[in-house]
C-alpha cells in the first residue's frame, strides 16, 4: 500500500509545519554562511492591547463607505473579490501589513521566491462551485469534460512528489511501503476503509457529512461526539496500534493543523481525510497545485481585482457597530494619520486574537474568541548551491524522514522546468507545540537566528548529513500565531459561529479561524459567505 494509493482512496494530501526532531546530528567541519530573519510585523498589532480611547480621535478625518473590509488576508481578499463580482464599488479594503496575503505571503532569496507560509491548493471538491469558477477565470482550470475537470500541468505539482525516508533510505510515497508487517498492512488497509465509509457518509438530508469547505457539508449532531475526544483516543478506541500508522496520522495532524493526534480532536482527524472529494477528469485526485512562492501566486491574482481600493500599513484600532452604521477607528502605521470610517456595513476577516481586542458588538460576544488556539511557528528557507546526495528514490517536491517529530522539507525549486539549475531552494517549517501557545510564543521571540539556524540544521541533517556544505544562505521568518489548530470543542465552536453569524446585522466575520480549518479553501468560502449575507442588509 503506497503513498499515493493510500491518499487517492482517502483522498487529502498536504505538507506544512514541523516539530522539532528528536534526532540531533553534529558535523566535524564548520561552515559560515549568512544568516538573514525578515522583520516580523506583530509589534504592530500588540499596540491593540493599549486601551482604546476614543478621543484621541476628536481631530481625525471622517470617511464615509458602503461597506469597509477589515483584514487583508485571503478571506479579506476574497470577500473583495465577490463585491467586484457584483458591481459593489462603494468599498475599500483595511491591511495592517505592509504586503496582502496574511499568511499566504512569500519572500525570496538568491533569485528564488519561497512561501512564508501556505504553498499549495488541494483540488477543490465538485460541490465548491465558487473556488471552482475562481481557477477557471486564472485559467488554472482550462476545461470541463463529462469526465471531469482539467487542470493547467504548468500548475500541478510534478512528480516526483513525496518521498519518505524510511530504514536508511528513500522510498516514494510518505506512507511506509517496504519492511512493514502483514499486520502493519492489514490494519492500515482497515484505516482505509473506516476513512471512505465516513467519506461517503451523507446525512439525512443528502449533503456529506465531511466536505471543504465546511459550508458544502452538513452540521450533524454526530460529529459533536468526535469533537469531544482527541485523535489519539478515537484512533486507541478502534484498535488503530501500529507505530507506522500513528506516525503517519500524526505526521498528518501536524502537517495540516500545527499540533499532533494527542491535542487534535477526532473530528478534525478525521476530516483531513474524509473531507476531500476532487474528481478531475486527468490528474491523480490527491494532487494539488503549487508554486515557488506558494499560494502568494494567488494571492497577486486576487489582489488585481481590488487594487485601487487597497489601504495597507492601516492599523485598525476599534469596530464599534451600532444601530444604524459601524464606527471604525484607524491609524496610518507610517504617517500616524488618524481616520474614522463610517460604513453601512463592515466584514472583519481578522483572526480571532484581533477581534476579541477590537471588535465591539451586540452580535459578536468576546467569549465567543476564546478557547481558538494558534501554535507559534517560523519559516526557514535554506539557499543550496547543490543538492545533496541521498539513498534511493530522487528528490521530491516533499521530503520526510519516517519516525520522527519533523516534517521534512519543501523543494521550492522543483517547480522549475529548468534542467539545470544553479540555485536551490528548501523550506523548513518548525511549529512550536511542546508547550502552551502563549509559552511557546515567548520562546519563538526570545531564540536568536544561531538557535534557529541549528534547529533547522538538526533537521535537514537527518535527512542528509552532508548537506550544511552546500548551504549558502538562510532567511529565517517568524509567526507568533500560525495556521489554528482545531482542539476538543472546535467542531462546536463552529456551530456557535455559524449561530451568531445568521442573527449577525451590519458586521460579518470571515477567517478560518472559525472553521478550524487554516486552508485556501475555507478562507475563500469564509469571504462569500460574509458578502452573501450583508447584501441582505439595506
Amino acid at each position: 500500500m503506497n503513498r499515493k494509493n493510500f491518499l487517492r482512496l482517502v483522498g487529502v494530501l498536504g505538507a506544512g509545519a514541523i516539530l522539532t526532531p528528536a534526532v540531533l546530528l553534529s558535523s566535524d567541519k564548520s561552515f559560515s554562511y549568512p544568516l538573514r530573519s525578515l522583520l516580523p510585523l506583530h509589534l504592530r498589532g500588540h499596540r491593540l492591547r493599549k486601551a482604546f480611547n476614543e478621543s484621541d480621535f476628536s481631530a481625525a478625518d471622517v470617511i464615509e463607505k458602503e461597506l469597509v473590509i477589515v483584514g487583508g488576508g485571503i478571506a479579506g481578499l476574497s470577500s473583495a473579490y465577490f463585491l467586484e463580482k457584483q458591481n459593489i464599488s462603494d468599498y475599500v479594503l483595511l491591511e495592517m501589513n505592509d504586503h496582502l496575503g496574511g499568511n499566504a505571503a512569500s519572500s525570496q532569496t538568491k533569485g528564488n521566491k519561497f512561501p512564508l507560509g501556505a504553498h499549495y491548493l488541494s483540488l477543490p471538491n465538485p460541490s465548491n462551485i465558487h473556488l471552482i469558477e475562481l481557477l477557471k477565470e486564472l485559467k488554472l482550470i482550462t476545461e470541463e469534460t463529462e469526465k471531469g475537470l482539467v487542470y493547467s500541468e504548468e500548475h500541478l505539482v510534478h512528480a516526483p512528489d513525496e518521498r519518505l525516508l524510511y530504514r536508511g533510505n528513500f522510498q516514494e510515497g510518505l506512507v511506509p511501503e517496504y519492511g512493514i508487517t502483514t499486520e502493519v498492512k492489514t490494519e492500515i488497509e482497515h484505516f482505509l476503509e473506516t476513512m471512505k465509509e465516513w467519506k461517503y457518509k451523507k446525512s439525512e438530508t443528502g449533503k456529506d457529512v465531511f466536505s471543504i469547505p465546511l459550508s458544502t457539508s452538513d452540521h450533524s449532531d454526530e460529529l459533536l461526539k468526535l469533537d469531544q475526544i482527541t485523535f489519539d483516543k478515537w484512533l486507541d478506541d478502534h484498535d488503530f496500534k501500529s507505530k507506522e500508522l500513528r506516525w503517519f496520522l500524526d505526521y498528518c495532524c501536524r502537517d495540516d493543523y500545527g499540533a499532533g493526534s494527542s491535542v487534535v480532536s477526532a473530528w478534525a482527524g478525521i476530516h483531513y481525510f474524509a473531507g476531500r472529494k476532487a474528481k478531475p477528469a486527468l490528474s491523480d485526485p490527491t494532487s494539488v497545485m503549487t508554486w515557488p512562492e506558494g499560494n502568494n501566486f494567488l494571492v497577486k491574482k486576487l489582489v488585481k481585482y481590488s487594487k485601487s481600493k487597497t489601504h495597507i500599513n492601516q492599523l485598525v484600532h476599534q469596530i464599534i457597530e451600532k444601530n444604524d452604521e459601524v464606527l471604525i477607528f484607524t491609524t496610518d502605521c507610517i504617517s500616524e494619520k488618524k481616520t474614522i470610517y463610517k460604513t453601512k456595513k463592515c466584514i472583519s476577516a481578522l483572526p480571532s486574537y484581533v477581534n476579541k481586542h477590537i471588535l465591539n458588538s451586540p452580535f459578536w460576544p468576546t467569549e465567543l474568541f476564546s478557547g481558538i488556539q494558534h501554535h507559534p511557528w517560523f519559516v526557514a528557507a535554506v539557499s543550496l548551491n547543490k543538492l545533496p546526495e541521498s539513498e534511493g528514490f530522487p528528490l521530491a517536491w516533499d521530503n520526510v524522514k519516517f519516525g520522527t517529530k519533523g516534517l521534512g522539507y519543501i523543494s521550492n525549486t522543483h517547480q522549475k522546468f529548468i534542467q539545470h539549475q544553479e540555485r536551490f531552494l528548501f523550506s523548513v517549517y518548525l511549529a512550536m507545540d511542546s508547550q502552551h501557545p502563549d509559552l511557546e510564543r515567548k520562546r519563538l521571540f526570545s531564540m536568536t537566528e544561531a538557535e534557529k539556524k541549528q534547529i533547522v540544521l538538526d533537521e535537514l541533517k537527518s535527512l542528509h548529513p552532508s548537506i550544511e556544505e552546500y548551504i549558502d544562505e538562510m532567511v529565517f521568518h517568524s509567526w507568533g500565531h500560525g495556521m489554528v489548530t482545531p482542539y476538543i470543542g472546535s467542531y462546536q465552536k463552529y456551530r456557535d459561529f455559524l449561530n451568531h453569524k445568521n442573527k449577525a446585522k451590519r458586521v460579518q466575520l470571515a477567517h478560518t479561524d472559525y472553521a478550524s480549518y487554516s486552508v485556501f479553501e475555507e478562507a475563500f468560502d469564509q469571504g462569500r459567505m460574509a458578502v452573501d449575507l450583508l447584501n441582505k442588509i439595506n
